[in-house]
């Protein structure tokens, strides 16, 4: 899925800049939005997150590497939920995050966790391993 594509005012939608400067960070971040998504799916099927980057522009701090997430479109960066920021990371490969770090505040975000799954948070927990095993190369 093209980060340029319109979006559905209705689904998610993954924020990420990053700087211009680490020529893998558009490639780190493509693959942490198919990860996510794939993640979310799994637990709410009908969530397809969709995905801006750099959208106002790469940020300007060297190493930058800066995720949030919003309910439904979000304009301005202030109506977005920040989930992650590699600025202070140490070292690059610490930057990008992986979809583990990040999937219960992005699910939190988006309040995707519902009353009953906290009472079966195992559920969830066994959803998430069974995920990682089938992504796992074998």
């Amino acid at each position: 899925m093209s980060d340029k594509t319109p979006l559905d005012p209705n689904q998610p939608v993954l924020y990420i800049d990053h700087c211009r400067y680490r020529e893998n960070f558009r490639r780190d971040a493509l693959q942490l939005h198919v990860s996510l998504a794939e993640a979310l799916r799994a637990l709410h099927p009908r969530v397809k997150l969709q995905l801006r980057i750099n959208e106002h522009g790469p940020p300007e701090e060297e190493g930058a590497f800066e995720v949030a997430i919003a309910a439904t479109p979000a304009e301005s960066p202030s109506d977005r939920q920040h989930i992650w920021t590699g600025l202070r990371r140490v070292p690059f490969a610490a930057k990008v995050p992986h979809v583990d770090d990040i999937i219960t505040p992005v699910c939190n975000a988006l309040q995707l966790v519902r009353d009953d799954d906290h009472t079966d948070g195992e559920s969830h927990r066994r959803k998430m391993a069974n995920l990682r095993r089938s992504r796992s190369p074998r």
